[in-house]
């Protein structure tokens, strides 16, 4: 019950940011991953391309992102001994102005707000926060020109 639960939440922010795509667009987010942690990360893998037959679009090793349509992505993340959140979410929105957005961020009521983080190896910079109730945030902006044109 649990998984399909999570199933149709991922439909339904897919379907939101497809019909608010305009206003997303004017906000500078040009695609969105919902990120999903599995402990066992062979099954999050079979699941998603046996299950929900999605296409692999990269493969960072830990992490791997599937498409859905054309701007909105599924990607699954192993899960390490120190992340707290079993079964945890990440909401992750796509900019090409991570500076800015980082600028804008701090100025509002986030919780847990990170320092601007640069991961050499996808490569990207991001930063990440909280809502109040805790739902998981990243906004993150690609550096390898594929990437900035697939996402």
């Amino acid at each position: 019950m649990k998984l399909k639960a999570q199933i149709l939440l991922i439909g339904l922010m897919t379907l939101v940011a497809s019909c608010v795509h305009k206003k997303v667009k004017d906000m500078n987010y040009s695609s969105a991953i919902t990120f999903l942690y599995y402990e066992d990360f062979s099954y999050g893998i079979d699941f998603i391309e046996n299950v929900l037959q999605l296409n692999l679009v990269m493969d960072q090793g830990f992490a791997r992102v599937y498409e859905v349509n054309e701007k909105a992505f599924l990607g699954i993340v192993q899960k390490r001994d120190d992340d707290v959140d079993s079964g945890s979410t990440l909401f992750s929105l796509t900019t090409n102005d991570v500076e800015s957005e980082y600028k804008r961020v701090k100025q509002l009521k986030v919780h847990n707000l990170t320092e601007m983080k640069h991961f050499e190896m996808i490569p990207l910079k991001s930063f990440f926060f909280d809502d109040k109730e805790g739902h998981k945030f990243e906004i993150q902006q690609f550096l390898k020109e594929d990437d900035v044109l697939r996402f």
